[in-house]
């Protein structure tokens, strides 16, 4: 296989995983909006049982999918057993032979594979987050038209 397919293929994984780390990141900003007038309202106001239920149900919605973005965009730094060809394995070399030895292998296929299952679970968390995002909205305006006909 030439060099070139290859380092496609890094650049348009690298592109995805820089995507949905802007997204998750655009998503945490967005989300900071309603569950700080979320805080700063409602603790303020008298609503019946219904209301702030349904206000606590959304707020927790708000909570859940920001810590779900949190995740997308949180390091992974290659667990005890750190992948070859990469700076986590070679931060845990003790010789410079170990880094050398590792350097002499194309471990590109690997690292192409790894990388491709990092962006495939970046894009699965934010859609996840996405649809907690959507749900507490909906809980949230439930929550309003209930205390608009109390």
């Amino acid at each position: 296989m030439s060099d070139e397919p290859l380092a496609r293929a890094h650049a348009y994984v690298a592109t995805e995983i820089s995507r949905s780390d802007q997204k998750a990141a655009a998503l945490v900003t967005a989300l900071g909006i309603p569950l700080s007038v979320l805080v700063a309202v409602a603790p303020s106001q008298d609503l019946s049982v219904v209301p702030a239920a349904l206000v606590g149900v959304s707020a927790a919605g708000f909570v859940t999918a920001m810590v779900t973005a949190l995740l997308v965009i949180r390091p992974i730094l290659g667990g005890a057993d750190p992948p070859p060809g990469s700076y986590m394995r070679w931060a845990r070399c003790t010789t410079q032979e170990e880094v050398l030895n590792d350097l002499a292998v194309d471990h590109r296929p690997a690292r192409l594979m790894r990388r491709s299952q990092i962006a495939l679970q970046k894009f699965r968390l934010l859609r996840l987050a996405v649809d907690i995002t959507a749900g507490a909205l909906i809980v949230l305006v439930i929550g309003l038209l209930a205390i608009l006909f109390e």
